[in-house]
Parts: C-alpha cells; sequence; structure tokens
C-alpha cells in the first residue's frame, strides 16, 4: 500500500504559513516580559530589597518556583508533541510546496527565538546593570535576576532545542537523523550553556567583590563569548536557503521530465 503524500493546503507565505509562528510567537515573548517588568516595578523596591523578609519569599521566590515550573511544564508539552507527531511524519513523503511551508515555519522559529534573546540579552541586562548600580545586593536571587536567569535563559535553551527537534523530523534533508548534529545548533546551545555558567561564575564574584561602579568589571567579560556562539543563529539560515535553492532544482527538473520528447518526422522516401 502506498503512503499518503502530505500537502499542505496554504501557501508557505500565507498567515497559516510560515508568518503564524513568528508573529504570535513574538507577541506572546513581548507579553511576558511586559508583565514581568510591571511586576518588577510594582513589588522590586517594596518586597524586593531585604531577601531576609517573609514578602521577599512571597513575591519573588514565589515567583521564581513558577517561572521555573512554567518553563518545565512547556518543555515537556512541546518537545513530547514535537517528537511524537515529528515521528510520524518522519518517513512519509510531502509536496515540495509543504517542504517550503516547513522552511517557512522554521524561519518564524529563527525570528521568535532571535527576539527572545533581545528580550533576554539585551533589555534585561541593562536593566540588571540600573538596579544593582542602584540597590546593594544581599543575594544572587535579585528582583532584576530572577525574571532574566530563572525564566528569560532557561526558556531560550528550551526553545533552540524545540527549533531543532523542529527542523529534525520535519526538515530531515537538512536536520535528519542521518545528518549528524549541525555546527550552527551547537554553537546556540553552547551560548546558551556559556550563559548559565558565567551567570555562576559573575554571582560568585559579585559575592567576593563590589564593582557595581565598573559594569565593564573583568569577570562580565566572559559574556562577550555568548555573543559570539549565539551568531550560529544566522547559519540555520544559510542552511535552509541551500535547502530550497535544491527544492526549486528538484521541480525544474520534474518539470523538463514532464515535457514530452519532440518526436521527429519522417522524411518521405525519394521516388
Amino acid at each position: 500500500m502506498s503512503e499518503a503524500v502530505i500537502e499542505s493546503n496554504v501557501e508557505p507565505t500565507e498567515w497559516f504559513g510560515g508568518h503564524r509562528t513568528c508573529l504570535w510567537g513574538c507577541v506572546t515573548v513581548s507579553l511576558i516580559f511586559i508583565g514581568l517588568r510591571i511586576y518588577q516595578g510594582e513589588f522590586a523596591l517594596t518586597y524586593g530589597i531585604d531577601s531576609a523578609s517573609p514578602e521577599f519569599t512571597q513575591y519573588w521566590m514565589g515567583l521564581t518556583a513558577l517561572q521555573l515550573a512554567s518553563v518545565g511544564i512547556f518543555c515537556g508539552l512541546w518537545f513530547g508533541w514535537l517528537v511524537a507527531s515529528g515521528r510520524r511524519l518522519l518517513d512519509q513523503p510531502t509536496t515540495h510546496k509543504e517542504q517550503v511551508r516547513r522552511v517557512a515555519v522554521f524561519w518564524g522559529q529563527i525570528g521568535l527565538v532571535s527576539f527572545h534573546l533581545y528580550w533576554m540579552a539585551s533589555f534585561n541586562p541593562n536593566l540588571d546593570g540600573s538596579w544593582h548600580q542602584t540597590v546593594v545586593r544581599d543575594t544572587a536571587f535579585t528582583p532584576s535576576h530572577i525574571p532574566m536567569f530563572f525564566y528569560g535563559f532557561p526558556m531560550a535553551i528550551v526553545l533552540i532545542l524545540g527549533m531543532y527537534l523542529y527542523g529534525r523530523y520535519r526538515i530531515p534533508e537538512t536536520y535528519g537523523p542521518g545528518k549528524g548534529f549541525p555546527w550552527s545548533f551547537f554553537f546556540l546551545l553552547a551560548a546558551s550553556v556559556t550563559e548559565v555558567v558565567q551567570i555562576a561564575f559573575n554571582e560568585w564574584a559579585h559575592s567576593l567583590w563590589i564593582t557595581e561602579e565598573i559594569f565593564a568589571a573583568p569577570f562580565h567579560w566572559p559574556f562577550v563569548f555568548y555573543g559570539w556562539l549565539a551568531a550560529g543563529i544566522f547559519a540555520l539560515w544559510g542552511e535552509t536557503i541551500v535547502r530550497l535553492i535544491s527544492i526549486e532544482a528538484e521541480i525544474d527538473g520534474l518539470a523538463e521530465e514532464a515535457v514530452p520528447e519532440a518526436v521527429p518526422e519522417a522524411v518521405p522516401e525519394a521516388a
């Protein structure tokens, strides 16, 4: 029995094609980080100064637990769906139109991850620097650290791994099991892991030295490696552009095969 060919009902660049993933994802990311910023503005100076107070435990350690639990639940549900549905799709034939749509969705995820990285590694670090130049910390769990270190960074790792699982099962010609683990994702994940390790080193250093007046302190320098490694995200576009070019070549090849060869007319024999 021949397997059914998976075909998309929408164009790759339509709303339900590739754009929806990026646009809805960026809206969701913005709402979450804006909500966390409003929470900081409401409770940071009132309940976030004394880490020994019961209010700090309620408002800030409670937020930490809620964030980590939310990231864990989202990770389990999303990864479970990606793997379960992807294993069913992996060996099924697809049309070129569906393959292009999947690349468009993948690009939408790249845009979503890039937008999340802006909030995580640009907006929040600037907020964190201004907070610690204003308030003397008595714990690593400060109101500026909690949204950034205990939501932003774990969620970035989840989004990057989810993007890889999507590519592994839905764009197997580029990221399938037989292709090995791509350097682009290695650099992206190495960036996030390096950042987590650097956070631990950073908090240890801050427990020994008070350097708030010099934000570019030497033990902040390793954060630069994060930016260099995160540049691996640009390779994802390059890898999938190569796949789009190969899809176009396959379509052209099929079109040439469909054109019947011209049959030369018979030349009448001379009398």
